[in-house]
């Protein structure tokens, strides 16, 4: 029999919650850690919908990338997604900024990908990698986004060839400056400001910004596997989970 506790000690493992960003809210944040878990759900995010369907599918704890209690809660009222959590019976985690920089976490699922190669840390910001590819052009390096990401891509181009590439996944547009300090030709992350793709094109360098949720739900698949062989008589169920986000 496995626990919330030993999933979650295992999830310690892979992606250590003490490696958390100070503001960040990781670990159990809902639930009970003794009680007995024989099917869970994966999703990016806790919504209503992905409740309901840990409730149908009668799942004991669900995980998450992006955590359901984040600021300070000063009510838990019925119009409130946490009280629709507590409400479910169903245990929640979250591995938000720990499992962003862990060892096959979001950044280097991102980079698998995308087809990045030689990535390394950059030790003064540590969601942040450097990496890799065959020299390409932007419009090239834009049909791969698309096509491996599932997404609709925004960028600045200035027309340079790419061949090193800096990346975060989420919201890392602000990051643009460290990336052009250590060489890359471009930045990739989720989500930039109309400011900082300004400062990036004065700067000679462009940003790829590839949406928030396709550049973390791409985690999902790799954190599911390590799952299912640790824990051989629990079922892990992918959330069916859509970005809410659309552009058109």
């Amino acid at each position: 029999m496995s626990t919330v506790n030993d999933i979650y000690l295992f999830l310690n493992t892979l992606a250590p919650f003490s490696t958390s960003a100070p503001w960040d809210n990781t670990g159990l944040l809902v639930g009970n850690k003794e009680r007995e878990v024989k099917k869970v759900v994966l999703s990016l995010d806790v919504t209503g919908d992905v409740i309901d369907e840990a409730v149908k599918e009668n799942a004991d704890l669900v995980i998450t990338h992006h955590p359901l209690i984040f600021e300070g809660v000063k009510s838990v009222t019925s119009d409130t997604l946490l009280y629709k959590a507590v409400s479910s019976g169903v245990s929640f985690i979250s591995s938000h900024t720990c499992l962003d920089i862990a060892k096959d976490g979001v950044n280097d699922c991102l980079a698998n990908a995308v087809g990045i190669k030689n990535v390394t840390p950059i030790e003064e910001e540590p969601f942040l990698k450097l990496g890799e590819t065959e020299e390409i052009t932007e419009e090239e390096f834009v049909s791969v986004l698309k096509e491996k990401l599932n997404c609709n891509v925004l960028y600045n181009g200035t027309g340079n060839n790419i061949r090193k590439i800096a990346f975060c996944s989420g919201s890392g547009g602000d990051l643009w400056g460290l990336a052009k300090e250590k060489g890359a030709d471009v930045l990739l992350t989720g989500e930039a400001k109309y400011h900082e793709f300004l400062d990036a094109t004065f700067n000679n360098i462009t940003i790829f910004a590839c949406g928030h949720f396709e550049t973390e739900i791409v985690v999902i698949d790799t954190l599911k596997e390590k799952l299912e062989k640790h824990f051989p008589d629990i079922e892990f169920l992918k959330a069916n989970q859509k970005n809410i986000i659309s552009c058109k």
